[in-house]
Formats: C-alpha cells, structure tokens, sequence
C-alpha cells in the first residue's frame, strides 16, 4: 500500500519548520523497527505476546522462519503543534518469507506508531510500539485517519470492513500514544447485518410458516450500525492534555447465533478515559415508539 503523506503548518511555525531538518519515512522506519533495511523494506520481528501464546492469539506463527518481517509507511503526516513541529507515522508489518504466503482472510499486518518531537534541530522519539496490534485482512492493513481525542491528543482511528458467507460487520480501534508507548485504547463493532446470508426461497427463511420448536433456527435477517463522536464532556477550561469523552448511539437489531432471538440494538453509551483505557461510563436502552401513519396527500 502506497504511504499517505500529510504535511500540515500554520503559517505561524513556518519559520520554525523551515530551520529544522525534515524527517524522512525512511529515518522514522529505522527508529521504529529493529535492523531496518531501506533497499529491501525489511526488519528484525520481534514476537508478542499473542504470538507466543499457546495457542496463539494473534498475527503470524513465532518461528525463525518468521524473524523477519516487510514493512511499509501507512501514514506519514508532519504537523506544527502550538510552536512545536510533530511527526506521526503509522507502519505495517507481515511476515517477509511465510510458508504458503500470507494473503489470508485471517491474515492480519502488525500495526506500528511512532511519534517525533522537534527537538534542538532534531527529532525526538516521543512515542513508540512497533506491535500496536493487528489491523486488517489478506496481508493489508485497516483503513487509518489521524483523529483529535483530547485538545492536544491526537490519535489514530483504525476502520477495517469484512464480509464472510454473507455475514457482514465492521470494528473500529483507538489508537494513543501514551506516555514513553502507543496502545490500543478503544474498540467497538459499529456495524454488522446478515442479509448477504439469507436466501428467500430457503424453508428456515422467516417468509414461511415454522413449527414453534423452530423458530429460533430461522435466519431472521437483522442489521444494526453506530455512530460516535469525541466531545467535551461539559468542562469550561479544559485541559489541554485531557482526553475527550466518546458518546455512541446505536440503532437497529442484532442476533448473537441461531440459538438466540434477533434483539433491539437501540442505545446509547457513554465512555471516559480513565488509568489508559477509554471505560464505559454509562449505558442507556431506549425504545423508539411509532407514530401513526401519515396518511397521503391528496394531489391537486
């Protein structure tokens, strides 16, 4: 995947922007993964703990064979921060050599992040984790944009969409640079229906007549989506290095397996960054009443 490159400046740290020496991907590379190699786009993988796991957790097997890793910017914006010049980059990791290739559904890239400050006509790693986690599909990462989660805390939001025998869904993750590391902070599934899954001739379909021990098994179509947004939980002066509070409202039904009921998934949640994790605050069901129908106007 080609890099996007973002280079952003008020017009009030131009100057500074132009004494100090710009920051290439390839310099953030080598400072983020270990034996960085330019001509081949490859570095020294070193496990998780997911990977280490038995059975493993996430990513690709923790083999020699698996020691080495491609890597590639994903996202590489410079930025002029209230005097101070930034660098964000956003890299991504897969297995340079995997038996039978690593082009999988499953097949998950590492996500990187490092953070530089201008420094004394240098670049100062502030934040860094090379592991954030594993975003993505088929070998390529999740979609990122670069988001404002306090009013000076940027952040990376990771979108990644998947279809499987008509099942359909979508997740979103919080990525923040905290303190000396970068960590996923936030996570929700903001999307998921079935009716990719449902044939109308099928006799479980619910347009025909079941017995009632039936009834749970019937592929009952379903389909529910959430939006969220950061916001000012209502401070007057706040501060500039807090973190904003993200409010999600759901709406539509959703199904946990063929042994449950379709269910409303109509609500609306509240979550606070509290001790490094965004925590649910509060959580509020609602149920939408229905009017009567409006009856049709009569033309003229």
């Amino acid at each position: 995947m080609k890099a996007s490159i973002l280079f952003i400046a008020s017009l009030c740290a131009a100057s500074q922007l132009s004494a100090q020496n710009r920051l290439s991907i390839l310099d953030a590379l080598s400072q983020l993964y270990r034996n960085y190699d330019p001509d081949k786009s490859t570095a020294q993988w070193d496990c998780t703990v997911g990977q280490k796991a038995t059975p493993r957790t996430e990513g690709w097997p923790c083999t020699s064979e698996n020691a080495e890793v491609y890597v590639s910017s994903v996202f590489f914006a410079e930025i002029g921060e209230n005097g101070t010049d930034m660098v964000y980059l956003v890299a991504s990791a897969r297995p340079a050599n995997p038996a039978g290739g690593y082009e999988c559904h499953a097949c998950a890239p590492a996500i990187g992040i490092a953070v530089f400050q201008a420094q004394e006509g240098n670049w100062a790693l502030r934040s860094f984790n090379p592991a954030v986690g594993f975003y993505g599909g088929w070998g390529k990462p999740s979609q990122v944009e670069l988001v404002w989660a306090g009013p000076e805390r940027r952040g990376f939001m990771m979108s990644n969409r998947d279809l499987a025998q008509g099942y359909a869904w979508s997740t979103k993750a919080l990525l923040l640079p905290i303190e000396r590391t970068v960590a996923e902070v936030w996570s929700i599934q903001d999307e998921e229906d079935n009716t990719g899954a449902i044939d109308p001739a099928e006799k479980l379909n619910p347009t025909h007549k079941l017995n009632p021990a039936d009834k749970l098994s019937q592929q009952a179509p379903y389909r529910s989506s959430a939006a969220f947004k950061f916001y000012n939980p209502g401070l007057e002066d706040m501060d500039a290095d807090a973190y904003y509070d993200i409010e999600v409202i759901s709406r539509g039904t959703d199904r946990q397996d063929l042994g449950h009921p379709v269910q409303p998934e109509n609500w609306t949640e509240i979550y606070r960054f509290k001790d490094g994790k965004y925590r649910l605050l509060s959580h509020k069901d609602f149920t939408e009443a229905s009017g009567p129908t409006p009856k049709p106007k009569k033309l003229p």
